[in-house]
């Protein structure tokens, strides 16, 4: 082969991969809504003006809006930045950082081992991912003390009003199909906060998707 037709082979391959690589970051969740208070739409590829309730999952690309007085808590997987985002307007979603041109979020940094397990969280369409449900694994003992243990540490350093160390536990508990746990937890975080937004989304959220885990046994 000629050094010039190499050279242009070359550059054609290098180019194919960046934009397969490419592809492949826009067809990926990099994030997911953790706490969603008010109207928020998201805007993506292939659906608009949807409704954005929490434990969503975004891609590079979409585009969230917030209605007035609307709030919503967004965490990206690569890198564990937490945004909170707050008030009218329109952010779009990154790779690892959302921007906006006129909002600000409020910005902090989650543990590395909240984030690999906010990571496997169910969304709110795991109706249609029941393949997803049947294959987690199941629990040893030292597997659950491990969880407990990590969520009582991020417990401890977390504000009470700051339930994303329920989600951690949560999220671990359902992936280990600790089904009978995951409702004591539900019933005794309703009995503390009984009139939090953020945790009847989660009670809401995870009754559902633990009813239909339990359903597929059946």
């Amino acid at each position: 082969m000629a050094p010039a037709i190499a050279r242009t082979t070359q550059l054609l391959l290098s180019a194919l991969i960046f934009l397969s690589a490419e592809a492949l970051a826009l067809s990926m969740d990099v994030g997911m809504l953790t706490q969603v208070q008010g109207a928020v739409t998201l805007a993506g590829e292939k659906e608009s003006g949807k409704a954005a309730p929490a434990f969503t999952k975004v891609r590079a690309g979409d585009k969230l809006t917030l209605s007035q007085g609307a709030r919503l808590q967004l965490v990206y997987f690569d890198g564990g930045r937490q945004e909170t985002w707050q008030g009218s307007g329109q952010l779009e979603v990154g790779t690892s950082e959302s921007k906006s041109a006129t909002l600000k979020p409020e910005v902090k940094q989650l543990p590395d081992i909240l984030v690999k397990q906010l990571v496997k969280s169910p969304s709110p369409d795991v109706k249609n991912r029941a393949g997803m449900i049947m294959m987690r694994a199941i629990a040893t003992p030292q597997d659950i003390k491990a969880f407990e243990d990590n969520y009582a540490a991020m417990r401890k350093e977390m504000a009470p009003t700051d339930f994303t160390p329920e989600l951690y536990l949560l999220s671990g508990l359902f992936e280990h199909k600790e089904y009978q746990r995951i409702k004591e937890v539900l019933a005794d975080l309703n009995a503390k906060h009984p009139d939090n937004s953020d945790v009847k989304a989660m009670a809401e959220h995870y009754g559902r998707v633990t009813d239909i885990a339990l359903s597929k046994k059946k």
